[in-house]
């Protein structure tokens, strides 16, 4: 999977900084990050990057069992992303600002008004958190299967075929 940038964090160090541009306060209650992760790729060419964020907590009554949701508290800090980003690449260095100015245009007006709906936050964790869910059964099934595996070996290994 290629390199996707993502903000630092107290877990996440990027490869290359970011500078947050702006963050709005939402209606909603949310609050909507604009990060520019731009950078040189050769000479005079950039590689023009936007993430827009928002960060969303979950609570215990959006999973269907206490064990995942401490689960997810662990692994996540109970916080889970809207995420989109968007590039453009190989852009002249005069034109990094303007098309960058674009790009967040662009996305606010498009996506501002339902990002700022009052039921925003719930319809996300309705979607997101059984994928989680359904990440975490898949994890341990295959951590299952393996440990089987790994039986089955053990109990054959000495034996002729």
């Amino acid at each position: 999977m290629a390199y996707q940038w993502l903000p630092p964090s107290k877990d996440h160090r990027p490869l290359w900084p970011g500078r947050l541009e702006e963050v709005i306060d939402l209606p909603n209650g949310l609050r909507l990050e604009i990060w520019d992760y731009s950078r040189r790729l050769a000479g005079d060419r950039w590689l023009v990057g936007m993430l827009v964020q928002i960060p969303i907590e979950a609570g215990p009554e959006h999973f269907s069992s206490p064990e995942i949701y401490e689960r997810f508290r662990r692994e996540t800090g109970g916080v889970l992303y809207y995420r989109y980003r968007k590039e453009r690449n190989f852009i002249d260095e005069r034109e990094r600002e303007r098309i960058f100015r674009s790009l967040k245009e662009n996305f606010l007006r498009a996506a501002l008004n339902y990002l700022s709906h009052p039921e925003f936050r719930e319809r996300f964790l309705r979607t997101e958190v059984p994928l989680y869910e359904r990440r975490v059964r898949w994890e341990e099934e295959v951590k299952r299967k393996d440990e089987e595996a790994e039986e089955l070996e053990e109990i054959w290994k000495d034996r002729p075929i």
